[in-house]
């Protein structure tokens, strides 16, 4: 069970372009393409879902919403959160239940 929760740091804008989902920061930042972040629509979707939910109810949706194995969503999603948190886009904020 992975309880944890994570939340976008900063402020950033997610905008759709063509097929693309691309995340840009509207502040700061704002002028450094190093910035700027392509994301996959699965990639996207668990963006929006960093919203104060825990990691299992994450990983239950994406389940629901694309067909994919429980074990296989949450290897995959640690894997992005790890990117995410090495880039300082999100943060851990606690853990459901404490």
């Amino acid at each position: 069970m992975d309880k944890r929760v994570f939340k976008h740091r900063g402020e950033f804008a997610l905008r759709q372009v063509g097929n693309e989902s691309i995340l840009v920061p509207i502040r700061n930042r704002v002028g450094d393409l190093d910035s700027v972040y392509v994301f996959t629509p699965v990639a996207a979707r668990i963006w929006s879902l960093l919203d104060g939910r825990d990691n299992d109810s994450v990983v239950d949706t994406i389940c629901r919403e694309y067909d994919v194995d429980a074990e296989v969503a949450h290897r995959d999603l640690s894997e992005l959160l790890g990117s995410l948190e090495a880039a300082d886009l999100i943060g851990e904020v606690g853990r459901v239940g404490e």
